[in-house]
């Protein structure tokens, strides 16, 4: 009977997919869309059956997701003003813990929000987690056509080259397709660029406002320190609109800005909270233990000691784990990965233009992935981690260099091109 039901609902998500405006004029056609949310079904099945293995079902947050939520769905239909009171419990009585990764009234918010949802889907899958994995990638389709729709409206770029490189990564195409937040945090990236986008071409109005504002929200619940590395971007952008011969510059001042105040923010007492924040979440990660675990330079809230570190954080989110670390065969992916970038971003270097540089969207989606590298870089220390965390922005990562290389700016101004 659940196999019928999955097939039902199957058919179902295919038939929304061609019948949904936004997938219909996305520029791909109806079979290529079925094709790409097939695999990526198919890879959310790869992902749950990893994590139901012996060695990994205990550490497993997809499976321990799910079991929560089945109770939480019970709740919903026998004691829902319970299930929604959830919300607002603050068992440690303070809310200034805003970026904290333990002992967090908002930390635990992000788990209740995600572990409700899914407790909500159950009323239509009949507490059935394979049936949650299609509404699932629907939701994780749509940011992925965000951004597929975002690259082709300011770029030429031949299509198989970018179907690829947005949505069949293999790490990306594993870690963002099965039951967890990488994937809802990814969508909400790539919908507020695309939001953004429509909203600086027609304008703020309440539809596109009230649009951002849901996916700020989303993305704020599910991991908020990325909406506010975020917020840097969209306000480059925002200026660089109206200033198009100096994107460059503006993106790299203020990029190179953020980092200098989250330096200096840790001898202030008002800024603190920016630095202590990601030395806290480090040394929280250090007092986990796992066997991908790398040994770290002392980390500090100081100044000196921020900025001696960063050398060694870029090092680690761009390079490890180093192929003779490697233990699995995802690691060994995450390695090919490692040097697919490096290659990419080294050639890419000989095909530089004063256009491509000045290309809002290329630059937002370059800063972006330093932005949110950097960060894994100060707080992870393990390789398995760092492989997860990183695996949900390669799409965002890699683009940049494509379009350097294979891309043709669908230029709005004139400007000599050099290389």
């Amino acid at each position: 009977m659940q196999i019928i039901l999955f097939i039902v609902y199957f058919i179902l998500c295919l038939f929304f997919i061609t019948k949904i405006k936004f997938f219909v004029n996305s520029g791909l056609t109806r079979i290529e869309l079925f094709f790409l949310f097939s695999i990526k079904v198919f890879a959310g099945f790869m992902y749950a059956y990893y994590f139901s293995l012996p060695e990994q079902i205990l550490g497993s947050d997809t499976w321990a997701y799910f079991n929560e939520s089945v109770l939480e769905t019970d709740k919903l239909k026998h004691h829902p003003i319970l299930f929604f009171a959830d919300f607002f419990y603050n068992q440690y009585n303070t809310i200034d813990d805003l970026f904290t990764g333990t002992k967090s009234f908002w930390n635990d918010l992000k788990t209740t929000v995600f572990v409700k949802f899914i407790a909500v889907l159950n009323l239509l899958s009949f507490k059935n987690y394979f049936i949650n994995i299609l509404f699932f990638n629907l939701i994780f389709l749509l940011g992925l056509v965000c951004l597929y729709k975002l690259i082709n409206k300011h770029f030429v770029i031949h299509r198989i080259i970018l179907v690829i490189a947005i949505f069949l990564m293999p790490s990306f195409l594993f870690w963002c397709s099965g039951i967890h937040k990488d994937g809802v945090v990814f969508s909400s990236i790539c919908f507020i660029l695309y939001q953004f986008d429509k909203t600086l071409d027609k304008g703020f109005n309440l539809k596109s406002i009230s649009k951002l504002l849901f996916a700020f929200l989303v993305l704020f619940l599910i991991r908020n320190y990325i909406l506010l590395l975020l917020c840097p971007i969209l306000f480059s952008w925002f200026i660089a609109e109206k200033y198009k011969k100096h994107s460059f510059r503006i993106f790299s001042i203020v990029f190179l800005l953020c980092l200098s105040i989250f330096i200096l923010s840790s001898s202030n007492s008002y800024t603190k909270i920016f630095s202590s924040s990601v030395v806290q979440k480090h040394h929280e990660f250090l007092k986990l233990e796992g066997n991908t675990k790398i040994i770290t330079p002392h980390l500090t809230n100081t100044p000196s000691s921020l900025l001696n570190y960063l050398p060694f954080a870029l090092k680690t989110v761009f390079l490890r784990p180093h192929l003779s670390e490697a233990k699995s065969i995802s690691q060994y992916f995450a390695v090919l990965e490692n040097y697919f970038i490096l290659c990419l971003s080294i050639l890419s270097a000989f095909f530089i233009t004063r256009n491509k540089l000045n290309s809002s969207i290329l630059l937002c989606c370059f800063y972006t992935s330093i932005l949110l590298f950097i960060f894994i870089g100060y707080t992870v220390c393990f390789n398995g981690a760092i492989v997860r965390y990183r695996s949900s922005i390669i799409p965002i990562t890699i683009i940049p260099y494509l379009l350097i290389i294979f891309g043709k700016l669908k230029t709005q101004f004139p400007i000599e091109e050099t290389s």
